[in-house]
């Protein structure tokens, strides 16, 4: 008789958890340590980042969520960011891992991931190309954002939503300063990655990690990097 294994679950599977305002879509990549949460920027969804996630895989639990009104997620009639932090509180205490979170914010979401950190206890933050001056208007947004600077491979990787709300109604969470100075109670550690050096070159008390590659997309730009810098964190 020929024995038959059975299948190997996927490596990564996609996942919905209900909040009030609506449902969350994320993706995960199974168990496997300490809570890695992805935020992508606004006007991205959670496919941004799935290079980094799957070499993460054997390292840590990792979740890409997609923000309400992209991908997958449950559009709202308001973006709160209080509401929207909460949620994704909820989101990483269901999973059910008994460790503070590496909270990550990409681009304009890093106001929102540096929300969560001073209202839930993390174990670290971090940002990636982050900016306190984003625009509101799409065009000069996604101009900012420099697609063209994008690895081939993953250019397919990065879908613009098409709503053209959006981005205005994601102003709250956009003009949410990055990387504020701690409470003095605060112990997590904290890392701003950039693609390029800033104009203020004072990262406070933040370490910061300069990538010295083009565009504002320094996890896909160089995945191996960022990996490298999220493995020490954890």
């Amino acid at each position: 008789m020929v024995m038959i294994e059975p299948p190997l679950p996927p490596v990564r599977s996609t996942e919905e958890w209900p909040a009030r305002g609506g449902v969350w879509t994320y993706d995960t990549w199974g168990r496997h340590g300490r809570p890695v949460l992805l935020i992508p920027a606004v006007l991205f969804d959670r496919v941004t980042w799935w290079p980094a996630a799957a070499d993460l895989r054997p390292h840590a639990t990792v979740v890409a969520a997609d923000l309400p009104g992209h991908g997958g997620s449950d559009p709202r009639l308001r973006y709160e960011p209080d509401e929207l932090v909460d949620d994704l509180a909820g989101l990483i205490a269901a999973l059910d891992v008994p460790l503070a979170p590496i909270v990550v914010g990409h681009g304009s979401s890093a106001g929102l991931a540096t929300l969560f950190a001073t209202r839930y206890a993390v174990h670290a933050l971090v940002t990636v190309d982050a900016d306190d001056s984003f625009a509101l208007d799409r065009d000069r947004y996604l101009q900012t954002m420099n697609l063209d600077a994008l690895p081939a491979p993953y250019r397919n990787l990065v879908d613009v939503a098409d709503e053209p709300r959006l981005l205005r109604d994601y102003a709250a969470c956009i003009r949410i300063r990055p990387h504020p100075d701690p409470p003095s109670t605060a112990r997590h550690a904290r890392l701003a990655i950039r693609s390029r050096p800033p104009a203020d070159p004072d990262p406070g008390d933040c370490r910061m990690n300069i990538y010295d590659v083009p565009g504002r997309f320094a996890h896909l730009i160089d995945v191996d990097r960022f990996v490298c810098d999220i493995k020490r964190l954890l």
